[in-house]
C-alpha cells in the first residue's frame, strides 16, 4: 500500500486523540484504494521542523496556536503561521489548517495550498479529506524528488566530487558562499541532464514560468498585457537589472494562426498515423519555427487556446521604471531553456544587412 506520510502538529491532548479517530476512519474507509495515511506527531514546531527533515512528509495538518518554548507564555497563532511558511517554501507541500481561531489565519496563504478548518465543524474529518483530493498533487511531488535526488547525484559524482578540492580551495572555506556557489552547480547541472533526457518530449506548458521568477522587476521574455495587446520585453536582462537603459523594447504579440485551431483539434480527433500525418505536419513548422523570419513562435499561455506570433517587426518602447510600475500586467514570463531561441531569433532578424538591387538585365 502506498501511504502518504503527514505531519500532524497539535499540542492539546484531546485534540490529538480527536485526530487519531479521523485519521483511523479514514484509513478504514480507504484501504481500498490504496489512498490511506501515516501520521508522524509533533507537539511543538521544533517538533515539526525535525521531523521534516527526518522524513520524507508528504502533507501536514497545522494547529494554528502551539506553544512558544517560554514557560509562562500563552500560545501563539504567529508560531502556526511561522511553521507553515516553513513547510510550504522550505519543502513544498499541501497543508491543512485546523485551527480553533480561523481568522487568526496568515492572509498570505489564500494563493498557496492551504485550506483552513474550524476544529469546531469536525475539522479534522475535513482536512482529511480536502487532503485526499490533493493525492495526484502528493504522488506527482514525490515523483518530483525522486527525479531531483536521482540527477543530483549524478551531479555529485560525476561534476562535484571530481571537482571538490579545487572548488573548495578556489571559492574559500566559507560555508554560506560554498554552498551557494555548489547550489548554483547543482541546479544549472541537473537543469541541463533532465533537458537532454526529455529532448523532444517538452510540454508546452514548459514554455512558461507564471509567475515570473522575479518578482520586482521586469525581465527579458516577459509578457505584459498593455492597452490591449500582449508586448513581450526584448531588451537584454543585465541592461534592465543594472539600470544602464532607460527605456526597454517591445515587441508586439499576436494571438492565434490560421488553420491552428482546426488542426489542433484534427490532431485530437486522430485515432491513426495516417490521420494524424497532416496535423503535425502543420504544428511541427511553428514548433520548429519553420516561419517568416520577423515572426517567432511561442505555444498557448496556461489558460489560453490561441498559439503567439511575436511579431519582430512591430516594436515600441515604455520607460523602464513605467515598465516595472506595471508588473501587475505580467501574463508569463518566457521559460530560461526557451528564452535564448527567442533573442538569437531576434537578433538575427534585425541584424539583417541586404545589399543594393542588381538589375538583372545588365547580367
Amino acid at each position: 500500500m502506498n501511504k502518504k506520510t503527514i505531519l500532524v502538529v497539535e499540542d492539546e491532548g484531546r485534540m490529538i486523540t480527536l485526530m487519531q479517530e479521523a485519521l483511523e476512519e479514514w484509513n478504514n474507509a480507504n484501504e481500498g484504494n490504496g489512498r490511506c495515511f501515516k501520521a508522524v506527531p509533533a507537539n511543538t514546531i521544533a517538533d515539526a521542523l525535525e521531523a521534516i527533515y527526518d522524513y520524507r512528509i508528504d502533507c501536514a495538518i497545522v494547529d494554528l496556536r502551539l506553544p512558544t518554548g517560554d514557560v509562562g507564555k500563552q500560545n501563539s497563532p504567529e508560531i502556526g503561521n511561522t511553521l507553515v511558511s516553513k513547510l510550504i517554501i522550505t519543502k513544498g507541500m499541501p497543508v491543512a489548517i485546523v485551527s480553533g481561531h480561523p481568522a487568526e489565519v496568515d492572509p498570505k496563504f489564500a494563493d498557496m495550498p492551504v485550506s483552513t478548518f474550524d476544529k469546531a465543524d469536525d475539522g479534522y474529518e475535513q482536512a482529511l479529506n480536502w487532503l485526499g483530493g490533493q493525492w495526484s498533487l502528493m504522488e506527482t511531488l514525490r515523483g518530483v524528488r525522486e527525479v531531483l535526488e536521482q540527477s543530483a547525484g549524478d551531479v555529485f559524482a560525476r561534476r562535484i566530487w571530481p571537482n571538490w578540492s579545487r572548488m573548495e580551495d578556489a571559492i574559500g572555506h566559507d560555508n554560506k558562499k560554498l554552498a551557494t556557489a555548489i547550489a548554483r552547480q547543482y541546479a544549472s547541472h541537473t537543469a541541463e541532464l533532465l533537458g537532454l533526457e526529455a529532448a523532444g518530449d517538452w510540454h508546452p506548458y514548459e514554455n512558461f514560468v507564471m509567475p515570473s521568477y522575479i518578482a520586482d522587476r521586469a525581465h527579458t521574455g516577459d509578457i505584459f498585457f498593455i492597452d490591449d495587446t500582449n508586448w513581450i520585453v526584448l531588451t537584454p536582462q543585465c541592461d534592465m537589472a543594472t539600470g544602464k537603459v532607460l527605456n526597454v523594447l517591445l515587441a508586439e504579440c499576436a494571438l492565434g494562426a490560421d488553420k491552428w485551431t482546426a488542426n489542433v483539434e484534427a490532431l485530437r480527433a486522430a485515432t491513426s498515423n495516417n490521420q494524424r500525418k497532416e496535423p503535425t505536419k502543420f504544428l511541427r513548422n511553428f514548433v520548429n519555427q519553420n516561419l517568416p523570419a520577423s515572426v517567432h513562435f511561442l505555444p498557448p499561455i496556461p489558460g489560453s487556446e490561441e498559439p503567439i506570433l511575436v511579431q519582430f517587426g512591430k516594436i515600441r518602447t515604455i520607460p523602464l521604471d513605467e515598465l516595472n510600475g506595471q508588473l501587475t500586467a505580467r501574463v508569463a514570463s518566457v521559460s530560461p531553456p526557451f528564452l535564448s531561441n527567442l533573442v538569437q531569433r531576434f537578433g538575427a532578424f534585425i541584424s539583417r544587412t541586404g545589399q543594393p538591387n542588381i538589375g538583372v538585365e545588365h547580367l
